[in-house]
């Protein structure tokens, strides 16, 4: 079955799908409907032109030429396409199609709220074709059509009070900044005198505040054996000074009125310290039962599956170990940013969403890596990655057709609080409320303490400050 969704000189795009389908028009918008009872609906979106733009929603959303695609399907080897998946690497299941005015096509479905993987594939053998197939859950699909961005955002209005749709509450925070301190390299060595350990983190704290003001985050990368060693063991670090010394510290970061969030993955576990462990039952295993693994800084790491009670319970059992010395909140990294390893219309976001709401029943503030329009989230981290493509052509980072234009997340999931790093702010606006600035050391790697640290953190904060200013 097929239907016309657009269709003007230079710019057509046609709905098919093998599977029946009937559509009904409501106000403002139509609704795509599948009658069957299968779990897994599959469509494809048919476009002609090559001056369509197309953002989709590769991590907050990735704003491209069609005429790129097939450059980018053979740089990358790609001839299937390339894919996202829902929830993991997709943050909403959102297609926007826009001439070249900002006038155009508007697909979506409402949030996932089992978590359901939907995969989004685009593919294109020439300039002005290309193919956005989608496979996920059996849900309705809404199309709207619109001449401006601003009209589309009251559409979207309009269409969320008036069907069924579960939206994120609005996020709230009183924090404009955040620092980053790593005490421990990927090596497991730390440039910290051993003398002071956990106690620089005040010294930290107290620049903070008498550059940024009060109620900011220090974000501290402190575990057990040194950054991206040892997962699931987040302990603080014996080297530092262990639970005692960290406890104290956090105490004077709290009197220089500022905030401590520690790092968590809630996605990956170390192979070596899940073997010969009741946590093995707990990894991900592949159609031949194979454990999944993935491979960071030469270590070998399982994925954990996010639905094992064992698995959730392990890190809310980490985290509330830090909150009772006095945390205010943990970073759950990589559950919005890495590509989801089971197949369309399967559970993948039930476990991590669950997870959220635990810890922040505990009263953890709690923020991720990525952004998904499921996860109850405090604040959302902006994935800006270097582009990974993987052999499947999976997007594990980055954006390889265009550029991150996070517009896509902010229409379909507003007022929610983002986490954006200072390198990738070229301009401050007035209309920054809902901006966490992450003030990064440029290259993107873990911003480490050394001797020359304080220093370099000043530099920073003086010209983000000003910048801002």
């Amino acid at each position: 079955m097929k239907t016309t969704l657009y269709n003007k000189p230079d710019f057509n795009c046609i709905y098919t799908s093998q599977d029946d389908f009937s559509i009904h028009n409501g106000h403002g918008w139509k609704r795509i409907n599948f009658p069957g009872v299968a779990q897994v609906a599959n469509f494809s979106l048919e476009l002609t032109g090559k001056k369509w733009r197309i953002m989709w929603p590769n991590r907050e959303g990735e704003l491209f030429a069609l005429s790129r695609v097939s450059d980018v399907i053979k740089k990358y080897n790609s001839p299937g396409g390339l894919t996202l998946s829902y929830p993991a690497t997709a943050s909403c299941r959102t297609i926007i199609l826009l001439e070249d005015t900002d006038k155009g096509i508007a697909v979506l479905a409402p949030p996932e709220r089992e978590g359901r993987v939907t995969e989004f594939r685009i593919n294109s053998n020439r300039e002005d074709r290309a193919t956005l197939s989608v496979s996920g859950n059996r849900d309705n699909w809404y199309v709207l059509n619109f001449n401006t961005l601003s009209e589309l955002h009251s559409s979207i209005t309009n269409l969320t009070d008036s069907v069924p749709w579960k939206q994120l509450p609005a996020g709230v925070t009183k924090s404009a900044w955040q620092v980053q301190v790593g005490l421990i390299g990927t090596d497991g060595k730390t440039a910290v005198p051993l003398e002071r350990g956990f106690d620089i983190l005040p010294d930290i704290s107290l620049l903070m505040g008498r550059l940024l003001g009060k109620g900011n985050i220090l974000h501290v990368f402190a575990y057990a054996e040194g950054h991206d060693l040892g997962y699931p063991d987040y302990s603080p670090s014996q080297v530092l000074g262990g639970d005692e010394k960290l406890q104290k510290a956090v105490e004077k970061v709290h009197l220089n009125k500022q905030k401590i969030v520690f790092y968590l993955n809630g996605r990956i576990a170390q192979r070596e310290k899940v073997l010969n462990t009741s946590l093995f039952d707990s990894v991900l295993t592949d159609f031949s039962g194979k454990p999944v693994e993935e491979v960071y800084q030469g270590r070998t790491f399982y994925v954990m599956n996010p639905s094992s009670r064992e698995w959730q319970e392990r890190i809310i059992r980490e985290a509330l170990h830090l909150q009772s010395l006095g945390v205010d909140g943990v970073q759950l990294d990589q559950l919005g940013g890495r590509a989801a390893v089971v197949p369309p219309g399967e559970i993948w976001g039930k476990g991590y969403l669950d997870l959220i709401k635990a810890l922040k029943e505990e009263g953890l503030s709690v923020w991720i890596q990525g952004v998904s329009d499921i996860y109850p989230a405090d604040w959302f981290e902006l994935t800006y990655r270097n582009v990974s493509v993987l052999k499947d052509g999976t997007i594990r980072g980055g954006t390889p057709f265009g550029t991150a234009d996070r517009r896509l997340f902010e229409l379909i999931v507003p007022g929610q609080i983002l986490l954006v790093p200072l390198s990738r702010i070229n301009t401050f606006s007035k209309d920054e409320e809902k901006i966490i600035v992450d003030l990064d050391k440029k290259g993107g790697e873990l911003f480490l303490y050394n001797s020359s640290y304080m220093a370099q953190l000043e530099d920073i904060i003086l010209k983000a400050v000003h910048k801002k200013g």
